[in-house]
């Protein structure tokens, strides 16, 4: 009898520290996960940004992308005003940029990520 209890109390012993091993596992596939999440959206709006400037190269040069896309390729001189609007939305994205891409390589130190 007493051996039948000793090895229902080393099988629970067993299965307890079997399941803290697959606990610290699926943290582990969940920070994995989090940080393969948080590099998807950082490279998805390092496209977006990667299209608006392309839209303001475009606009600067007097091209307009919903002409371009409708298939009217003429060029359209912009004002100085225009132009001048355009340098400061550029510039203020390019400070959005430059913070967003700070706080990704925070993020991922904090992480732990190289």
């Amino acid at each position: 009898m007493k051996i039948i209890i000793v090895i229902i109390f080393l099988a629970l012993i067993g299965y307890i520290l079997e399941q803290r091993r697959h606990i610290k596992f699926l943290n582990q596939v969940n920070f994995n996960q989090e940080t393969r999440h948080i590099m998807v959206k950082h490279q998805q709006y390092l496209l977006e940004h990667q299209i608006d400037t392309y839209k303001f190269a475009l606009e600067t040069l007097g091209y307009s992308q919903d002409n371009i896309n409708k298939g009217d390729y003429t060029k359209h001189e912009p004002s100085p005003e225009k132009l001048q609007a355009l340098q400061e939305e550029f510039q203020k994205e390019e400070r959005i940029y430059r913070s967003k891409n700070i706080q990704f390589e925070t993020e991922l130190e904090l992480r732990g990520v190289e």
